[in-house]
């Protein structure tokens, strides 16, 4: 079965988050990659866990157009490895 681009869109940014994590800790995976993937997974932790709530809407929004880049960012990143078979 071939995974498309938009099968990852479909992920909430969780299961992407999850992925990036899993190649951060493989070790037979690039440096550059896993460094790249962790780098994900720390910036989705920031975004969804704050150190404290927002304190207005739009601080709120803000951070949810963060998060919907960023999972934007994790899906080009994802591709080509899902593809490989490797997440």
């Amino acid at each position: 079965m071939i995974i498309r681009k938009q099968d990852l869109e479909a992920l909430d940014s969780v299961m992407l988050a999850i992925m990036c994590k899993k190649i951060s800790q493989d070790e037979s995976a690039e440096p550059g990659a896993r460094e790249q993937a962790r780098q994900f997974k720390e910036d989705w932790i920031r975004l969804t866990e704050p150190e404290r709530p927002p304190r207005s809407a739009k601080e709120s929004e803000q951070i949810r157009r963060q998060l919907a880049e960023l999972k934007v960012r994790m899906v080009d990143f994802l591709l080509p490895f899902v593809q490989a078979g490797f997440a």
